[in-house]
């Protein structure tokens, strides 16, 4: 899999370089494009990474230094903004230019000869078309007659991660409850690049505590955040939501 990371370069009053590593609203972005390039089973060498840098001045020697920095096996993109103009923009104007960056940052690298022209218009598209918001199921569980099935969902926009919840009769396919149970800002998340889970939480517990109910705690800075969704005989939900001190 191809490492990807976005870094924003200024200089300080001191005229130092100030490296600023993380984003949070890059990573539905991120999410996506690696996602998409599983999908498309592009083949990049073991190890292979990409740091695309924005940067307002940077002289040849500062880049060079910023190669020795942060490890010469990578490759680097560097991508000359104006950064205030840049931070300005609104979230989707934003990843628009960090977007059509890395499809470029790609093609100025030793990895164009690993993926087509065809491919990067797909991925690119793909992210457009989800607005560049990124879905994923982080948990399922069926109760223990296998009547009912529980699956917990992640949504990371830009903004925030929003959790929904969806529980189905398993006879009948049918949607009992769906919802979004717990809104979190982006803090929360760890940014790791799993392929397997890669929105990553600090941690969350999702089960049955009986036929009909079900039971989900998510950790979080200071609190666990509790909700509870309890189907009634006239298969009306009922939901709980509190703080478990930590």
């Amino acid at each position: 899999m191809l490492e990807l990371e976005v870094l924003y370069i200024e200089k300080n009053a001191n005229n130092e370089l100030d490296i600023n590593y993380f984003d949070p609203k890059n990573e539905p972005l991120i999410f996506m494009f690696q996602r998409m390039l599983k999908k498309l089973k592009v083949q990049f060498p073991k190890y292979s990474s990409l740091y695309v840098i924005f940067y307002e001045s940077l002289t040849e020697e500062e880049k060079l230094k910023i190669r020795s920095e942060n490890g010469e096996g990578r490759e680097y993109y560097f991508k000359e903004t104006k950064m205030e103009e840049l931070k300005s923009k609104k979230n989707l104007d934003f990843l628009k230019e960090t977007l059509s960056t890395l499809v470029e940052g790609i093609r100025h690298s030793i990895f164009r000869e690993c993926i087509t022209d065809d491919e990067l218009n797909k991925i690119e598209n793909y992210v457009y078309e989800q607005n560049f918001i990124f879905v994923q199921n982080i948990g399922r569980k069926n109760n223990k007659t296998k009547t009912m099935r529980a699956t917990l969902k992640a949504k990371l926009t830009p903004v925030n991660l929003n959790l929904f919840l969806v529980i189905t009769d398993m006879k009948s396919r049918k949607s009992l409850y769906d919802g979004c149970i717990f809104e979190l800002p982006q803090s929360v998340i760890i940014p790791l690049r799993s392929i397997l889970n890669p929105i990553s939480l600090y941690g969350y517990e999702l089960y049955w505590e009986n036929e009909n109910t079900i039971d989900i705690i998510i950790n979080t800075v200071g609190d666990r955040l509790r909700t509870k969704i309890y189907r009634k005989n006239d298969d009306s939900v009922l939901v709980k939501q509190q703080k478990i001190k930590a």
